[in-house]
């Protein structure tokens, strides 16, 4: 067993981690937990009343040491400040294994209110209403959480697959391609894709913020 550390709430955080990071967050457990501390599992109860008060615990953890561009900054654009802030999350999220799951399971659902006074008043400082101003951080944070979900869980990792030949029996629909046939267009489909996937993650994130930041625009301007 390993020597025992000093137990308190931090340390009860910090060993929760490493056993995410070595078994994934399905087969985190108290009693890893307990072992990787050298106690036994009933110690850990004298700080945390459950397991999901743990990872509340380690989800908050998370975000304090990797998320570190939640505030604008002086003479920022509210475009450049909503693409550093998804950065900086998905940085957090990308910063432990199953961290997606992490925070959109175990997260909390109430804003830190200093934060989200300063981020509501910077983008209605910059035209927003402030219920925009609010529905953009969502939209925003909500697409940043689903790319990391599925970077991280993807069957296929990266890889975007496409088949290239049909596999449905019996088609009946007039022009329907036979089972088994090269599906038309499938070759070039699949070609393509493997271009987007030699692209790499980072890329397709990119891409797909810079495209919601612009769309956010049209809701910039309070009515």
């Amino acid at each position: 067993m390993p020597h025992p550390r000093l137990l308190d709430r931090p340390a009860i955080v910090a060993a929760t981690i490493e056993v995410l990071d070595e078994r994934g967050l399905d087969k985190v457990s108290l009693h890893a937990v307990a072992a990787r501390l050298g106690v036994r599992q009933p110690a850990l109860y004298h700080h945390f009343r459950d397991k999901a008060e743990i990872l509340a615990a380690v989800a908050d953890e998370v975000l304090d040491r990797w998320h570190t561009d939640r505030l604008p900054r002086d003479g920022e654009r509210w475009d450049e400040f909503l693409d550093r802030n998804a950065r900086s999350l998905r940085r957090a999220m990308l910063s432990v294994r199953d961290g997606a799951r992490l925070l959109a399971m175990a997260g909390s659902r109430s804003p830190n209110v200093s934060n989200a006074v300063a981020q509501v008043r910077f983008l209605e400082r910059h035209g927003f209403s402030g219920p925009n101003a609010i529905l953009a951080f969502i939209a925003v944070s909500r697409y940043t959480i689903g790319c990391g979900l599925e970077q991280q869980t993807a069957r296929d990792g990266a890889a975007i697959v496409v088949p290239t030949r049909t596999t449905e029996p019996g088609a009946t629909e007039p022009g329907a391609t036979e089972p088994g046939a090269t599906e038309p267009g499938a070759t070039h489909l699949a070609a393509l894709a493997a271009q987007v996937t030699a692209l790499g993650s980072d890329h397709e994130f990119d891409v797909g913020l810079a495209a919601l930041i612009r769309g956010l625009e049209a809701v910039s301007e309070s009515p």
